[in-house]
């Protein structure tokens, strides 16, 4: 695992306006169950990885974190179909987050018009989540959303060693079994990255 320290100035976000926190560089990964983060803050506590839900379980798709357990059934806390990622600042140091850019892949007939609903969520107890913003759809695949600002969430600013944050993403498509999920398009580009701050 490659760990980068933001500080250095050599990770950079997908649209690039906040120093990454975390990303995931998910070129060769097919049916994995979990993926720990490419590149990190060090002075996070430990590396970020990307985990499931119960209902989210792995399924086939190249360069991808995917399942085909989102089905159409809206996008809900309560449900188990997600991905979640957790984030917590190092001894000596407060986390705020500040942005996540995502870059998407599935099958066809999920993300067909009128698209693929989508949002994140957070919590700060890893068992009370909020949703963040309203949902946003994607059409087609690849798909990358409009990078989502988290820096208004008074919440997710200044975070202390010793809490962690819990990222929880949702999805509902077309199909009740269509695959979707996190996506690399080449070498290099990161399907998930977290931008923000740790001082």
């Amino acid at each position: 695992v490659a760990c980068v320290a933001s500080a250095l100035g050599l990770l950079t976000s997908m649209n690039a306006p906040a120093a990454s926190i975390a990303a995931w560089d998910l070129t060769g990964s097919n049916s994995v169950a979990f993926a720990t983060a490419t590149a990190f803050d060090t002075r996070l506590a430990t590396a970020p990885t990307l985990i499931r839900g119960t209902g989210a379980a792995t399924s086939t798709g190249a360069n991808s974190f995917r399942t085909q357990g989102f089905q159409n059934n809206g996008i809900s806390t309560a449900n188990t179909d997600y991905f979640e990622a957790t984030l917590a600042a190092g001894s000596g140091y407060a986390l705020s987050l500040s942005t996540i850019d995502a870059r998407f892949a599935g099958t066809a007939t999920f993300a067909a018009s009128p698209g693929v609903s989508a949002q994140f969520a957070y919590s700060l107890d890893g068992a009370n989540f909020t949703l963040i913003g309203s949902p946003f759809a994607l059409i087609g695949s690849p798909a990358t959303n409009s990078q989502i600002a988290l820096a208004g969430i008074s919440a997710l600013q200044n975070v202390p060693a010793g809490t962690t944050i819990t990222i929880r993403y949702y999805a509902s498509g077309q199909t009740t079994t269509g695959g979707w999920g996190f996506h690399s398009p080449s070498a290099g580009a990161y399907a998930l990255d977290f931008g923000g701050t740790l001082d």
